[in-house]
């Protein structure tokens, strides 16, 4: 299957972790992972990814991925879903637990290159999503924002999210910065050329 210039010889589900010393690590597999909030649209923004309907299970219910889970791709490197974090509806101490996940898999896994952030467009860029930039910026992961579901903006909304990321990229000169919709398209061939790199 060719998609953009990246060819998918194959895509599947590896495996599901809660705890990141058990993540599968392999120095000739590089890692690429996804995070953001419970309903930022990882599992949609993947399977848009590699063009498959279910690969990552899209749920009607925001937070539901709770454990970092692994689809091996090309047999070369390793796409990570990490748990979505900030759902209103779960209790402090599983945003928490949610929050501490996220962050021992990035403090301890020396195979991450890539660090996808989603941040829905609708809504202003939160300042753990900053965090987490900053973060991968430190540890030489690099990081790439992606603004979700932007075919649902009105021009009042799209007039903000331009004015935003001129902030940011004064803040953060080197992130990469994409609008993304699964629905329209807009971005997928962008973050699968990004994938050519590894």
């Amino acid at each position: 299957m060719r998609t953009g210039n990246l060819i998918i010889h194959s895509s599947a589900f590896h495996s599901s972790h809660v705890d990141w010393t058990k993540i599968p690590e392999n120095p000739t597999m590089p890692q690429i992972a996804f995070c953001g909030r419970s309903n930022a649209g990882k599992s949609s923004l993947l399977n848009a990814i590699l063009e498959r309907k279910e690969i990552a299970r899209v749920s009607a219910t925001p937070g539901k991925t709770r454990l970092i889970n692994f689809f091996l791709l090309n047999d070369h490197y390793f796409l990570v879903d990490l748990p979505g974090f900030g759902y209103a509806k779960a209790s402090n101490q599983t945003r928490d637990d949610l929050i501490d996940i996220v962050n021992g898999y990035l403090n301890h896994v020396t195979t991450l290159k890539l660090l996808f952030v989603l941040c829905d467009s609708a809504r202003d860029l939160p300042e753990e999503e900053k965090l987490l930039i900053e973060t991968a910026f430190e540890k030489n992961i690099k990081p790439v924002l992606i603004r979700t579901k932007a075919d649902k903006l009105n021009q009042k909304d799209k007039a903000r999210l331009k004015k935003e990321t001129k902030f940011l990229e004064q803040e953060f000169p080197e992130l990469l910065i994409f609008p993304t919709s699964t629905k329209t398209k807009t971005g997928i061939l962008e973050i699968r050329n990004l994938l050519l790199e590894y």
